[in-house]
């Protein structure tokens, strides 16, 4: 297995195997608890849980438990929540340590164990490491089934009543008609009651149990969900992930809206009703469309690059004093000025839609025409399965390809080309003015891919 138990959002496996399985679970807990203990000056950490809908949830929750118990912690379980109502929850200050067990927008079979420290802010790189130190000193952890987990079920109504309030001087959306795709999962109950409190109206599709969380449906497969919202003449859309980090909007005439056009359309909000974007930037990372940073400048915004995931981001909008990123699979980090100063930034896949759907009514403009207004330059995104993660700096051949490809287009293409943070992909995307050029580089660096023995 290896000391690389973090990916780019926490620690993510196959439900049981690997980094999940039985008797590593006891261990990722107990390590937690020694990285805990050296901050609560002898005081018990206090833990609260949150899950996604997957069967495999209670089993990673006892096994965690059982490794955080070994350090006398308190442990609460909130049940069935988003993930973003955890990071609002350990804002909160109550507790110093939040874990919520969700593999995201992954199928059903993976599962993920994703850290959250007071403030709502995820772990850095260097809290990461150190808790990958105290596993790799391989201390063994016995099983426990006298472990007590105290329900903590007050979280959601807690979550929906204050996002609410915060919501409200935006304006409500009375007369707003939306279908959303819940994908099966975390923010069933926390997203129609958000809508439906904000005066929408809302037809939900696909609650928990209806099917396998992300089983085509949600964020990830937008096909029937489209369809529903091009079948009801004036209704919107919106599409969540698993644990309702990541949102899709969709328009009046059912047009797909991504998280680049949400950031241009709250930019725009913010230009025109507060007179500037805070930190003159928006943080978006280096798969955001070229688009994006022409409709932003007509604003006098800039557009800052993060690498890709909402941690990432989210460090970039520290840095630059900004309240507003996101990245065009639809993360969008928000700041939720009502919990703090300074305020945690938060990435909410139902704020965010919400949000979306004020700024569009105080412009006065509906979300078609919005939409309208950002560019799309061509960009197309392959993923390619691979059996071994190369390191790509040694991967001549497909450095050689991608250098003959930019030079060939004479700057009219980007690359970037990546390893998927949670599953065993290689990620390759183009983006150029000529969509002939982007179709074509693309292919052939994927073709590279496919053929070689590492995939």
């Amino acid at each position: 297995m290896g000391t690389a138990w973090f990916g780019t959002d926490g620690i993510r496996d196959v439900a049981g195997e690997g980094r999940l399985a039985p008797e590593a679970l006891p261990r990722v807990g107990e390590a937690l608890g020694r990285f805990l203990v050296a901050r609560t000056a002898g005081r018990a950490p206090r833990v609260l849980f949150g899950r996604d809908p997957r069967p495999s949830g209670p089993d990673l929750l006892a096994g965690l438990a059982a490794g955080l118990a070994v350090h006398g912690a308190t442990l609460e379980d909130a049940g069935l929540l988003p993930t973003p109502a955890l990071a609002f929850a350990l804002a909160h200050g109550e507790h110093d340590l939040g874990l919520m067990l969700s593999a995201s927008h992954n199928p059903p079979a993976y599962n993920g164990i994703k850290p959250f420290l007071p403030g709502g802010r995820k772990m850095t790189p260097e809290e990461e490491a150190e808790v990958e130190g105290h596993l790799c000193a391989e201390r063994t952890v016995a099983a426990r089934d006298d472990v007590h987990v105290t329900p903590a079920p007050t979280w959601v109504e807690r979550y929906v009543s204050e996002t609410t309030s915060w919501l409200a001087p935006h304006g409500g959306l009375g007369g707003t008609r939306i279908v959303v795709d819940l994908a099966a999962g975390a923010a069933t109950p926390t997203a129609a009651a958000l809508l439906e409190a904000m005066g929408a109206v809302v037809n939900p599709l696909h609650p928990a149990d209806s099917r396998p969380i992300n089983d085509a449906c949600g964020s990830e497969h937008p096909e029937a969900w489209l369809e529903a919202v091009r079948s009801r003449s004036g209704w919107v859309g919106m599409a969540l992930d698993g644990d309702a980090d990541r949102v899709l909007l969709a328009d009046e005439t059912g047009q797909l809206l991504d998280g680049d056009d949400l950031l241009s359309i709250l930019a725009r909000e913010l230009a025109a009703f507060d007179g500037a974007v805070p930190g003159d930037h928006v943080v978006g990372t280096v798969m955001s469309n070229l688009g994006l940073e022409d409709v932003l400048s007509r604003d006098g915004v800039q557009l800052a690059r993060a690498s890709v995931g909402d941690r990432h981001v989210a460090d970039r909008m520290r840095e630059l004093g900004a309240v507003l990123g996101g990245e065009p699979s639809g993360h969008v980090v928000l700041a939720r000025t009502d919990l703090g100063v300074p305020p945690p930034l938060i990435g909410d896949a139902v704020v965010a839609g919400i949000r979306v759907l004020q700024a569009a009514r105080r412009l006065g403009r509906p979300l078609a025409a919005l939409r309208a207004d950002r560019p799309r330059f061509p960009q197309r995104l392959v993923n390619v399965r691979m059996k071994e993660r190369v390191p790509l700096e040694s991967w001549t051949e497909l450095r050689d390809a991608q250098a003959a490809l930019e030079a060939k287009a004479d700057g009219g293409l980007r690359f970037v080309v990546r390893y998927s943070g949670t599953e065993p992909l290689l990620r390759i995307m183009a983006e150029g003015r000529d969509a002939r050029l982007v179709d074509e580089a693309v292919e052939s660096l994927a073709e590279i891919a496919t053929t070689s023995a590492r995939a």
